[in-house]
């Protein structure tokens, strides 16, 4: 019986540290009264030279498509909550030389695939604003679901930095 307290008290403990680890971690997102202000911080904390593109997906989430630098991109998201604005990045960096897809997860758990492709001409796709490549942004995880039947998730696009 001991035994068995002992490893109750045990999983209590380890569940009590995964939800104040989870909670510490929401406290520090630095949350801004404009969208302005809070992308011009999200590039400074990032380090970002290159451009940024602000896409509204048929979701209406926003979705920062950045080229960090020469030819490393990423994807952050751009999220309004009660407590203000936040910018967090959703996905690790990718260093491009022809094009590249990868799979997104956004804050509302909804599920992209981006592709970037150079001189593609196709209607699901956009310009990016450094004119290097095109974008598309289609709704679900279609690189691990092997999905052949695309549907655009971009709703407007707006350039945020050039």
């Amino acid at each position: 019986m001991e035994i068995i307290i002992r490893q109750f008290m045990v999983i209590l403990m380890v569940i009590a540290i995964f939800f104040i680890s989870a909670c510490s971690e929401k406290d520090n997102i630095a949350h801004f009264s404009s969208k302005e202000e809070t992308l011009e911080h999200f590039v400074q904390n990032e380090n970002i030279k290159g451009n940024i593109d602000l896409i509204t997906t048929t979701n209406d989430e926003s979705l920062l498509v950045i080229q960090s630098s020469g030819n490393i991109y990423f994807v952050g998201e751009l999220v309004e909550d009660k407590e203000g604005y936040y910018a967090k990045r959703i996905s690790d960096n990718v260093e491009m030389t022809i094009g590249a897809s990868w799979e997104l997860n956004t804050m509302n758990k909804n599920e992209y695939t981006i592709f970037f492709e150079k001189n593609k001409e196709d209607a699901n796709y956009i310009h990016f604003s450094n004119g290097e490549y095109d974008i598309s942004l289609v709704e679900g995880h279609t690189i691990s679901e092997n999905t052949l039947a695309l549907t655009s998730a971009i709703k407007e696009v707006e350039t945020v930095k050039d």
